[in-house]
């Protein structure tokens, strides 16, 4: 269907009717269906689509600051007196303890650290894989604490030869957004409505390349 406004709004409708009837999805336990999308909703990915040299440097310092900002919270934390960490793992109960935020706020130190190195380092297609990279494992990550596991091999996006050439002629005016009418796993489904909830852009091979990555990034990290 096209990328309009319209469009937009149907392709989300069908979306969230397509993780709904998955089969993987239904296998969900029922507390985490019913937050489900909220819990998607939520989700936010680790930079853009947008990694040319140009946005380099502007990008940069943006990073370093959020990387700074990381630490500050991090050392802040490992200056608090024992009955004060205390204290506060008490009210807040339902949320992560101090120490694992610490740790959580330095890991995030650690992987924008490594991306700056990247984007400093490297050709814009290096860069560009690194952060997409950093961005499916993310995601896969967030995934899988709502228990979707990362299955993609089955994925594909088939278009009749019509629909092909009907869309090559309007390529050029019309942007459109992935069939979904095709067979994909819930993983797949996900990242797509996570991309939409992001504002960025929705398509197919671009999804498909991020969780690819993302898994990777994940599987080369388990085997240090």
């Amino acid at each position: 269907m096209p990328d309009t406004e319209v469009g937009r709004s149907l392709f989300r409708e069908r979306l969230i009717a397509k993780i709904q009837q998955h089969r993987d999805f239904k296998a969900l336990p029922q507390e985490i269906q019913s937050s489900f999308f909220e819990e998607l909703a939520e989700l936010t990915l680790f930079g853009t689509n947008n990694c040319s040299v140009e946005t380099h440097s502007p990008r940069i310092r943006k990073l370093e600051k959020l990387a700074d900002s990381y630490r500050r919270v991090a050392n802040s934390i490992a200056l608090l007196s024992e009955i004060d960490e205390l204290l506060l793992d008490d009210a807040f109960q339902h949320s992560m303890s101090l120490q694992q935020q610490k740790k959580l706020m330095r890991q995030l130190v650690a992987e924008v650290d490594g991306l700056i190195g990247a984007m400093r380092q490297t050709p814009s297609g290096t860069s560009e894989r690194f952060s997409l990279r950093l961005q499916g494992a993310g995601l896969l990550k967030q995934l899988g604490k709502l228990g979707v596991t990362c299955k993609i091999n089955n994925d594909f996006q088939k278009i009749d030869q019509d629909d092909a050439v009907q869309r090559e002629k309007s390529e050029g005016a019309q942007r459109f957004l992935p069939d979904l009418s095709q067979s994909m796993t819930l993983a797949m489904l996900c990242a797509m409505l996570v991309l939409f909830n992001n504002g960025q852009v929705v398509e197919w091979s671009y999804c498909r390349r991020l969780l690819k990555e993302g898994k990777k990034h994940l599987d080369s990290a388990t085997t240090e």
